[in-house]
């Protein structure tokens, strides 16, 4: 018994031997992988303002078709025409604000009627973009619109426009 533990305990100090003598290989790696990984995201880095920039225009230029809808059925009412362009609208905005959003929600002031908004319209919290487009149908977003649309909307231009000046600084550097 005495010899089984004196074998398991020098089994077990072979290991810590092992492992300890292994710490200046693994420590190098690691400064290699860093060195790696932060040159990799510098030239990643250069590139993104650029690319980023032109995925907010496409992306403001879609934006900018959901407001005039928007808008349009605000006067009008829920049209046939105007609902099949909200539809397609908000497939699109559904599908692409994810990729923007966490970008440009640093620039969006806040409102808690936002989420409320969103509740309403789909059972689900929402910043100012995704209330704009979290109804099923153009029916629903005017039937629990709260009144500030135009709010909503304002703060959002400004949001974008304001991400937008931060990349073009960016891509200037």
């Amino acid at each position: 018994m005495i010899a089984q533990r004196l074998t398991a305990a020098a089994h077990k100090a072979t290991q810590v031997w092992t492992w300890v003598r292994g710490i200046p290989l693994r420590s190098r790696a690691a400064r290699l992988d860093r060195a790696q990984i932060a040159a990799a995201e510098q030239h990643t880095a250069n590139l993104e303002p650029a690319r980023r920039l032109q995925d907010l225009l496409t992306f403001y230029d879609r934006y900018e078709d959901l407001v005039e809808v928007l808008c349009d059925a605000a006067q009008y009412g829920p049209e046939p025409k105007l609902e099949a362009r909200y539809a397609e609208s908000r497939v699109w905005m559904q599908t692409h604000y994810r990729s923007i959003r966490k970008f440009v929600v640093g620039f969006m002031k806040l409102d808690p009627a936002d989420a409320a908004q969103g509740f309403l319209a789909s059972g689900q919290g929402t910043d100012a973009f995704e209330s704009l487009f979290s109804a099923a149908t153009l029916e629903e977003f005017l039937r629990v619109d709260d009144g500030l649309m135009i709010d909503r909307i304002e703060r959002t231009r400004e949001a974008l426009a304001l991400y937008g000046e931060h990349l073009r600084a960016a891509n200037a550097a």
